[in-house]
């Protein structure tokens, strides 16, 4: 795995369980947004960080 592949994992985990700026009701889980590793709220879908 390149450095750049572990940031951006590490960045993943550590947004993991936060609440959405975007929504009062969300929260940041793992998934996959347009192909890419990323951070989606569950309540609205809205992606707060992706890797590629």
């Amino acid at each position: 795995m390149a450095q750049s592949d572990t940031v951006g994992q590490q960045l993943l985990s550590r947004l993991d369980g936060r609440e959405c700026e975007f929504c009062s009701d969300g929260t940041l889980v793992r998934g996959v947004y347009k192909g890419n590793a990323a951070v989606i709220c569950e309540e609205c879908g809205t992606p707060t960080a992706q890797s590629w």
